[in-house]
């Protein structure tokens, strides 16, 4: 579903997160110049993911015991991730936990086990996961990024006036920060629902396509002004499931990718 598939941030957003991640490294060593990590390096920051991958996992065969198969291992999750391919990711994910590294590389791994966990539609797990993350990487981490979906995994959980108080703290804290700007738009709503987004069009014309495609299946679609997107929305649930149980239910009777807000 693509309410798993998608992102609760930009793609573009997505990615530089994923490659500024690259910067958390167990350390160089004598392979530091191997042209298979050199490339692998290279396919990854090109946001060249399937490469990357490839590359990184030939680079761990041929140096299994050395420290940087760690992060080849972190990347390779991140790189599953940027792809959005969260059940795949866990599995590199879960080796560098286990693996015992520094402690940046295990925050950056939580974080990104709780992205995955995200995705997956798990946010009980997705809240420990970064809450890991936090405890762990002090200073060395996306805290705005960490505290944002603890607050999010909350709020699915039906937890308002936590996820309420955590995303405040976001903006307190890193006011100018991009999740500083989401969580001032899920603040200053009044109230305290889940939305199916059925699409997002800068231009105006195709968000009226869209709410008319729905309507003619009989789904109430309105068109909500967000920044300089029109979004398509279909209906206001109490809780999180219902609300993803609905976007199943508009991607399988209508088509097109659904995203379960916020």
């Amino acid at each position: 579903m693509s309410f798993r598939r998608t992102p609760a941030i930009a793609p573009a957003l997505f990615a530089a997160l994923l490659l500024s991640a690259a910067g958390c490294s167990s350390g160089p060593d004598k392979t530091s110049e191997d042209p298979g990590w050199r490339d692998a390096e290279s396919a990854y920051l090109a946001g060249d993911w399937p490469t990357a991958i490839s590359a990184y996992e030939r680079f761990i065969s041929a140096h299994p015991d050395d420290k940087r198969a760690t992060d080849a291992r972190l990347r390779i999750g991140r790189a599953y991730l940027a792809q959005n391919r969260p059940a795949s990711a866990l599995p590199f994910l879960d080796q560098v936990v286990s693996s015992n590294p520094p402690d940046p590389v295990k925050a950056d791994a939580h974080a990104a086990r709780g992205m995955a966990q995200h995705l997956l539609g798990n946010p009980q797990r997705a809240e420990a996961e970064f809450m890991d993350a936090v405890r762990i990487g002090g200073s060395e981490i996306r805290r705005d990024e960490c505290l944002y979906y603890v607050a999010v995994s909350k709020i699915r959980q039906g937890r308002w006036d936590e996820g309420l108080g955590d995303l405040g703290l976001v903006v307190r804290e890193t006011p100018d920060s991009p999740y500083a700007i989401k969580a001032r738009a899920l603040r200053s709503s009044p109230e305290r629902f889940f939305t199916v987004q059925a699409g997002a069009f800068a231009d105006p014309a195709g968000a009226r396509r869209r709410a008319d495609e729905l309507r003619t299946k009989g789904f109430d679609a309105t068109i909500v002004p967000e920044g300089t997107l029109n979004c398509v929305r279909v209906g206001k649930y109490s809780g999180w499931r219902e609300a993803i149980d609905q976007a199943k239910l508009i991607e399988t009777t209508v088509g097109g990718e659904t995203a379960v807000v916020p």
